[in-house]
């Protein structure tokens, strides 16, 4: 078996740190990592509303993929298929897809 590229390396990574340090990644802990999430992003869209430095809002972003490939490994989810088959759909949406207003 060959080794993970892209997204699915990272989601290793990440999962073997969160091991490492023990976090489970429990199905049962599937709400939380979800709200974990949120927080993350929160605390990015709180970061700048404070004008903080676009590198502190950055750190907040990458806290919250970090959070999301490791709910993503708890799921035993590919996540380099699942981002090309996203990408895939949304290259074929039209422009501005889904807004009335704004966007």
């Amino acid at each position: 078996m060959s080794e993970p590229t892209g997204l699915n390396a990272k989601m290793a990574e990440v999962r073997a740190l969160t091991d490492a340090k023990g976090f489970s990644s429990s199905q049962e802990r599937i709400w939380e990592m979800l709200a974990l999430i949120h927080t993350e992003v929160s605390e990015a869209t709180d970061a700048y509303k404070k004008g903080e430095g676009m590198e502190k809002v950055g750190e907040e972003l990458i806290d919250a993929i970090i959070r999301i490939l490791h709910l993503l490994s708890a799921l035993e989810l590919d996540a380099d298929q699942l981002f090309e088959d996203k990408m895939d759909v949304n290259w074929k949406r039209p422009h501005k897809y889904g807004t009335a207003r704004g966007g």
